[in-house]
């Protein structure tokens, strides 16, 4: 678990800022409630609809205040997000703070099926489709540090591990997975675990060819600046939402290793 240190807020500029503001359609409370939840859980501070702007208020001058005080704006995509007219000046106002995104001030998280456009195309986006609720809680806390380097050292390149650990969600979660997918699911994550093993080794000009054949959208990878196993796993991600599956990554990474 990760846990935010509540005494030393970095960007803080009054006492009553907030780390974040949870902008989202109502249509995705439901999901922009479980990462409130989970970022006060670990300590960050929040400020959102459903629990802040309370009866007797006026939701514009509040709508103002928040986004003013927050240091950060979580925008939770989908497509009632991205087609909502009031969520737009939300995102916008973090836009406008930090629109080279040096600060990261605006974080996107998808929950549902959609593609932004226009402005919002070239950030990286945190991708909770299809996730099970403890990985989904990993991937939130893990995009708010200021480097994905692991905990554990990395896996060797050569050896890969015998048996994985699948780690259970333990509280109320917006997406639930059907029984009958359980088994489907396991191979999917062994599949998934052994190419990014694989591509995460792979030299920097072979990486390139794959990404060259699969030709994922623009913002779903990150640029060749940015850490290849960040790369990788946000290539994973393209690939078992809305591209073309991880047999279909297994299939060019042999063709590109092993050509005939």
């Amino acid at each position: 678990m990760y846990i935010h240190d509540t005494g030393n807020r970095r960007g803080r500029v009054t006492p009553d800022s907030t780390d974040f503001l949870i902008s989202y359609n109502s249509a995705d409370a439901t999901w922009a409630e479980w990462i409130a939840w989970v970022l006060e859980e670990n300590g960050y501070t929040v400020t959102i609809q459903a629990w802040d702007f309370r009866p007797g208020g006026n939701f514009i001058l509040d709508m103002q205040r928040a986004a003013q005080d927050c240091n950060r704006t979580i925008a939770v995509l989908s497509e009632n997000y991205l087609n909502a007219l009031y969520t737009q000046p939300e995102w916008a106002a973090a836009f406008k703070q930090d629109p080279t995104s040096t600060k990261r001030k605006l974080l996107p998280i998808r929950v549902a099926p959609c593609q932004p456009t226009g402005m919002l195309a070239p950030l990286v986006y945190v991708d909770l489709i299809g996730q099970s609720e403890a990985e989904a809680e990993t991937l939130l806390l893990e995009a708010l540090q200021e480097r994905g380097k692991p905990t554990t050292r990395p896996s060797f390149p050569q050896a890969a591990p015998d048996q994985e650990r699948i780690t259970a969600g333990t509280v109320t979660f917006p997406q639930n997975i059907p029984e009958q997918a359980a088994e489907a699911m396991t191979s999917n994550t062994a599949l998934r675990l052994a190419l990014f093993q694989n591509l995460a080794s792979l030299p920097g000009p072979q990486f390139e060819q794959i990404l060259f054949a699969l030709d994922p959208p623009p913002g779903n990878v990150p640029g060749a600046q940015a850490a290849q196993g960040h790369r990788v796993k946000a290539l994973l991600d393209w690939a078992t939402s809305i591209g073309p599956g991880l047999d279909d990554i297994e299939a060019i990474y042999n063709q590109i290793i092993r050509p005939r």
